[in-house]
């Protein structure tokens, strides 16, 4: 009984039955419970204060967005029919400068046409009877001339190998080089000059001289034109780019295709981000075609503001990088980066969805290099207009493009010249692109100049070389 009583009898008040454990249990199941309080309510108060941050961001954006969308609905300065007979005043859309792409994609080459049958003319491309496997070595020494800045000295050349008429089948390639020479240094007078000799020697209708003056207006027909106009993005991507959005607004009133150039961007912050992706969801909206120079640029500087499991004040970099990534059909970095969005912001990923409008793209700083134009069969890599100096940058970008294409097709509307020392450095990149990658090489719309510079320098050995269409 004494034994039933022991555990039957209940301890003093406020005496623990095993003393050194109950009561600092309790103590210390207290402080770790005031201690998670304080945790919960710090991890409450931070939460609130970036959901108040976010919101004064998106009302940031919201306020920007409300005073550009109300300057576009003020009456502009000129707008007025004149009827005065003077000089119109200017309105908004001719006030900001406006540069261009001058590039031609009025013909387009069917790739499955046999070379053979290029060569014999059966296709739109007006080649010359000269194969272009065959060398021809006072043509070959003219293009190097130029390539070298010795043009005076090319044009006595070809001019001396028309009028003596030596060349036999390779005289017509002579022409047409000249013709190229011409076109470049903008000297329509020789140009026509030279029209006239070619028509009553042949008896056919000499190559057109393409009018390089800019105009501003609709863009017509497929691909890029003269009249594109481009936006160039300043270096800090903030809320001050409302003016250029504005610009961009009037713009895209009268014209199909746009060009932002990024290349120019050395940092970003949330609110110009907000501000930019909520134009290019316009533009998409509006079935806009675009060409994006410098994109990669772009996502290189917004990576630099986010940070997987940070949550910022505002999704808005999220987004436009993942808006950027699906322009550019960039689908596994897509996928990528909306799962580090999905971690971050704990909400399901977007979906990759392929864009409705055309996307053309460009990877370096340089406006004219790098340009992507996608077809219904294939796409092409636009060469920059002049090629001088070093080239990695250019041969990365062509790299780039050839591993994820079939074939390496080389669009040289806007070629004009290359210089003889980085035709050198040309070819030594594109061997490996053929004999390291496998890929098949093709330069389109390539003038007589550079194709004979090409044949010299042994680049007809690695690519199919295409002249450019003459009349």
């Amino acid at each position: 009984m004494g034994i039933f009583k022991l555990f039957g009898k209940k301890p003093p008040a406020g005496q623990p039955a095993s003393p050194g454990k109950v009561a600092p249990k309790k103590t210390s199941e207290k402080k770790q419970s005031d201690a998670s309080v304080q945790d919960d309510e710090a991890l409450q108060q931070s939460l609130t204060e970036k959901k108040h941050i976010a919101r004064a961001t998106e009302r940031k954006i919201d306020a920007i967005e409300f005073e550009m969308s109300r300057d576009m609905g003020r009456p502009k300065p000129g707008s007025a029919k004149n009827t005065s007979g003077g000089p119109l005043k200017r309105t908004q859309a001719n006030q900001f400068h406006t540069d261009f792409v001058a590039t031609d994609f009025q013909s387009t080459i069917a790739l499955n046409v046999p070379t053979t049958e290029l060569l014999l003319g059966h296709t739109e491309f007006h080649v010359s009877p000269v194969s272009q496997s065959e060398s021809v070595p006072l043509l070959e020494e003219a293009a190097i001339l130029f390539a070298t800045g010795q043009s005076k000295v090319a044009e006595h050349m070809l001019r001396s190998a028309i009028d003596t008429d030596t060349l036999g089948a390779a005289a017509q390639s002579a022409w047409f080089m000249l013709f190229d020479l011409y076109q470049i240094e903008q000297n329509q007078y020789a140009f026509e000059s030279l029209s006239l000799d070619y028509a009553g020697k042949y008896e056919t209708s000499p190559p057109v001289w393409r009018n390089s003056e800019i105009h501003t207006g609709a863009h017509e027909g497929p691909g890029v034109s003269a009249s594109t106009p481009c936006l160039t993005f300043p270096s800090k991507l903030d809320g001050d780019i409302v003016k250029l959005l504005q610009k961009m607004t009037v713009l895209s009133e009268n014209n199909k295709v746009l060009q932002l150039d990024f290349a120019r961007v050395k940092a970003v912050d949330p609110v110009g981000c907000g501000l930019l992706l909520r134009a290019i969801r316009g533009l998409k909206k509006t079935k806009h075609d675009l060409i994006l120079v410098a994109a990669q640029n772009l996502t290189e500087q917004i990576r630099g503001i986010i940070q997987v499991g940070r949550r910022d004040e505002t999704e808005a970099p999220w987004l436009l990088l993942l808006e950027v990534l699906q322009l550019l059909q960039l689908k596994e970095n897509f996928e990528e980066t909306s799962i580090d969005y999905c971690i971050t912001f704990e909400v399901s990923p977007p979906a990759y969805e392929v864009p409705a409008n055309k996307v053309t793209t460009a990877a370096t700083a340089n406006q004219f290099e790098g340009l992507l134009r996608s077809t219904e069969t294939s796409s092409y890599f636009l060469m920059p207009k002049v090629i001088e100096g070093k080239t990695e940058l250019l041969l990365e970008d062509i790299t780039t493009f050839a591993e994820a294409h079939d074939s390496l097709m080389l669009d040289c509307s806007a070629l004009e010249r290359v210089e003889f020392s980085a035709s050198a450095q040309l070819l030594n990149g594109l061997v490996p692109i053929s004999n390291g990658l496998g890929k098949a090489i093709q330069f389109h719309h390539v003038n007589y100049l550079v194709m004979h510079l090409f044949n010299a320098m042994g680049l007809k050995n690695v690519a199919a070389i295409f002249p450019r269409k003459q009349s």
